[in-house]
């Protein structure tokens, strides 16, 4: 594992980014870093073994600006990317981001100012709008609450703060063990439920973040698998509520993890891409927007004989529709 070398000032702020492939979204997520109005930080990336040009874009930002390290580690997943960088991380607090994702100006600002205001709380996130793959606005997911209710969420209804756009103090990820291993996915639910053992759950009232939503997301298979690892983190915490040991529940997420999981019942790529267009055509549907076409007419080509995009596409030439605010419900897992 290598890492860009120089004396660097004591960061406040320490942002990690598990990056694996990706090279052309790489600039627009690291320059909205780079132009925060919070200058105290520094920015981790972790190249996760890239098959594409993305280590040399990440190397060229750090010969260019300080603040910016580069690991490299073999391809081991999004949660041992995340491992190593915050194992690294020097900062009071830690910040997530992903690639592809836009951050706002003022994002690490807000979120540093909300946990410096709010002692008890030991993880923030904030409100973000959902983006398109042509950058089209989808809508916009946003909650207003106090720290007990978004941590009340999260314990009664399994509803996490974002993980891309998530910010936490170094010291209580050390204290409960940070992210694990056996978590391959909905390892943001793990450190969520454990962190919420010591202290409470924040978010931000406003958008922070872009979010980039793409029709190349998670496969069937892992979104099932994500599924089942979402409820082993809940059971993790209730088992050491109970017994004081989550140590069996543990061992299951970890044969979840990496272990042989059968292909999702009747879902297939053709499928799971339809289902994406579908989505994010539904989205431009809702707000008026013209361009819903395409992401419809593609639904329609993977799955002729699905009725719903076919209806939606033919509605969407009759009188326009009265645009809103896109507005969506809070945040649950992420799919990241």
């Amino acid at each position: 594992m290598n890492s860009s070398i120089g004396a660097r000032p004591q960061p406040i702020v320490s942002v990690v980014m598990a990056v694996y492939n990706g090279s052309d979204k790489l600039a627009t997520t690291i320059e909205s870093l780079l132009a925060q109005s919070f200058e105290a930080f520094e920015l981790i990336l972790v190249d996760d073994g890239s098959t594409d040009p993305s280590a040399q874009v990440l190397w060229r930002y750090a010969n260019q600006d300080s603040r910016v390290r580069v690991l490299q580690q073999s391809n081991e997943g999004l949660t041992r990317a995340l491992i190593a960088g915050c194992a690294q991380a020097r900062g009071t607090f830690i910040a997530r981001q992903d690639v592809g994702d836009r951050a706002w100006p003022r994002r690490l600002e807000r979120q540093v100012d909300y946990l410096k205001r709010h002692d008890r709380v030991v993880a923030v996130g904030a409100g973000f709008h959902r983006v398109g793959p042509e950058g089209e606005f989808l809508g916009e997911s946003l909650r207003e609450g106090s720290p007990e209710s978004v941590t009340e969420a999260l314990l009664r209804q399994g509803i996490c703060i974002p993980h891309p756009l998530a910010m936490f103090r170094r010291q209580a990820y050390q204290q409960v063990g940070g992210y694990r291993a056996e978590f391959r996915f909905a390892q943001d639910a793990d450190l969520w439920y454990r962190l919420s053992r010591i202290g409470m759950l924040g978010e931000v009232p406003e958008p922070l973040l872009d979010m980039r939503i793409d029709v190349d997301g998670i496969s069937p298979t892992n979104r099932d698998r994500q599924f089942r690892l979402a409820q082993l983190a809940k059971d993790c915490y209730l088992a050491s509520e109970r017994s004081g040991s989550d140590a069996s529940v543990l061992k299951q997420a970890g044969q979840v993890s990496w272990g042989d999981v059968p292909d999702a019942p009747g879902i297939t790529p053709r499928m799971a891409r339809a289902n994406a267009e579908f989505f994010i055509g539904s989205q431009l549907y809702a707000l008026g927007d013209q361009r819903c076409r395409e992401y419809l007419r593609r639904a329609i080509g993977h799955r002729p004989l699905w009725l719903r995009p076919w209806a939606k596409y033919c509605l969407s030439f009759l009188k326009p529709r009265p645009k809103d605010n896109g507005s969506l419900a809070p945040a649950g897992l992420s799919p990241r």
